[in-house]
Formats: structure tokens, C-alpha cells, sequence
């Protein structure tokens, strides 16, 4: 959905509560408005767990790292130091 219908939404319902519309035509309006903000926000909810799912799925299929070892430094004499 795009990203302004949610706002165009929340701007029909307050002009609803500003300039009522009569009868049935304010009830559908209201309707469609409060449709539209549902929708999107279960669009944006569906999107955010599906990416989710995608990054935790390609973090699974790269093969582990095996811990790096620390190199040992000389630090003088008689002293050794890992980086």
C-alpha cells in the first residue's frame, strides 16, 4: 500500500468529527477510512515479520565463522602480548 493512504485516512476521519457527513454516507466513509488504517497496518506488520523471516533465513544459510586466533605481538623481552 502506499505510504499515503494511511495518512488520507486519518484525515477523512477527523473531517468526519469536524463536518459530519449525514446518514449513511458518514458511516461509510468512516468505514472506508477506518479499513484503510487497518489495512495498513497489517500490510506493515506482514512486511516487517516477512523481512524478518528473509535476513534470519540468509543469516542461517552462511556458514558459521570460526573464531579467529589472536596473533602474538612481541613486547619486549620477555614479554608477549595478543592483538
Amino acid at each position: 500500500m502506499a505510504k499515503w493512504i494511511p495518512g488520507a485516512a486519518v484525515f477523512g476521519l477527523l473531517c468526519l468529527m469536524i463536518i459530519p457527513a449525514p446518514g449513511i454516507w458518514g458511516v461509510l466513509i468512516g468505514a472506508a477510512c477506518v479499513l484503510a488504517i487497518v489495512g495498513s497496518l497489517f500490510m506493515l506488520f506482514l512486511d516487517r515479520t516477512a523481512s524478518a523471516l528473509l535476513a534470519w533465513r540468509e543469516r542461517a544459510r552462511q556458514p558459521s565463522r570460526q573464531p579467529r586466533r589472536g596473533r602474538v605481538v612481541h613486547a619486549g623481552p620477555g614479554l608477549t602480548r595478543k592483538v
